[in-house]
């Protein structure tokens, strides 16, 4: 059995709630150092989690010889430059999503991890892991019939309030393009329904200028609310809307076939099927169900690492993401619609 020496990036909160714990199960896994912003807080979280070293940089982590994998928890805007680095000194990598802050970040991670032969792994969204192998298998039965159109909503109130100061996702340098739950829903859906070919978006900032941890009124460019229609394949429209400023909360996607209709309430991870005009719950079959509370994540990506079995979502994967996220932004800037390169 191979043994693997993790090194963490960026020891925050979901690699503590979930890849620690995840890793820390796992036959000949080891927790081996963590770099964070600053050595307080990398000794911290290294107390916390157990794990016996910290480095003063993620530079110096990635080149340590006791390291083979390195787990990348930060915001976005380091998730390039420590990828790139890690697969140069022949690491594996576990980067947290969204993968990069455009689709040049993500087009250079995906170049290096073809040329490095190492495992490159993004983590999935939990958003329709539990359904995902029923959502095949309607799908192959053709149960819908053609999928003519598909809607995607994600309301919330997270910036409401015009006064709230700004935050890493509000930050374009932290976060770049990414826009609250887009790429998460643009994963789901080509997950189940494949890869996005073009892209018309409009995008509205409400509140310009929000304080930052000073006080001061510091500039916002991420959108508040995201509207876009995209194309599916050849047939298959998909329309968008990301709103973080509403009255209302609450994620859903709708899927709209000639047979039927589907509707999965995503806060209660619940699918629907609209029969004779009353929504009745689909349960998956014994061997469909995943457990999102108990995720294989990290096993998965051992299993890779181990025994070459395929992990999703690659870097591929999530340059194909990244595609979208970069489509919507440039056909919003332009009012054109954009092709999205396969």
């Amino acid at each position: 059995m191979d043994d693997i020496r993790i090194g963490i990036v960026g020891l925050g909160g979901i690699c503590r709630d979930r890849h620690v714990p995840g890793f820390t199960k796992i036959e000949g896994v080891r927790l081996c150092a963590v770099a964070n912003r600053t050595r307080a807080s990398s000794e911290r979280a290294a107390r916390e989690a157990g794990i016996p070293e910290v480095c003063d940089s993620w530079q110096e982590l990635i080149v340590r010889d006791d390291i083979n994998t390195v787990v990348i928890g930060t915001w976005p805007y380091l998730h390039c430059e420590v990828s790139v680095a890690a697969l140069e000194a022949g690491k594996h990598v576990f980067c947290q999503a969204r993968m990069a802050r455009n689709q040049e970040e993500a087009e250079r991670m995906a170049a290096a991890a073809r040329k490095s032969g190492r495992v490159a792994g993004l983590c999935p969204v939990p958003y329709g892991l539990s359904i995902d192998r029923l959502m095949a298998r309607l799908l192959r039965e053709n149960t819908l019939g053609p999928v003519r159109y598909v809607t995607v909503s994600s309301f919330s109130d997270a910036w409401r309030d015009r006064n709230a100061p700004i935050t890493w996702r509000k930050d374009q340098y932290l976060s770049g393009l990414n826009v609250q739950t887009l790429g998460m829903f643009i994963e789901v859906i080509h997950r189940w329904f494949g890869w996005t070919t073009r892209v018309s978006a409009e995008t509205f900032l409400f509140t310009k200028e929000r304080p930052d941890a000073q006080g001061d009124m510091t500039p916002v460019r991420v959108p508040d609310q995201v509207i876009a229609t995209t194309v599916v394949g050849d047939t298959i429209p998909v329309h968008y809307v990301i709103n973080g400023v509403s009255g209302f909360t609450g994620d859903a996607i709708g899927i709209y076939g000639e047979k039927c209709a589907l509707q999965y309430d995503v806060d209660h991870d619940i699918l629907y099927q609209c029969v004779n005009g009353a929504m009745e719950p689909l349960e998956p079959e014994d061997d469909e169900r995943y457990d999102v509370a108990n995720w294989r994540v990290e096993q998965d990506f051992v299993d890779a690492i181990r025994q070459g079995a395929p992990y999703h979502p690659d870097f591929e994967d999530g340059l194909r993401y990244m595609k979208v996220i970069q489509a919507i932004h440039d056909a919003a800037a332009t009012g054109k619609t954009v092709q999205v390169e396969a």
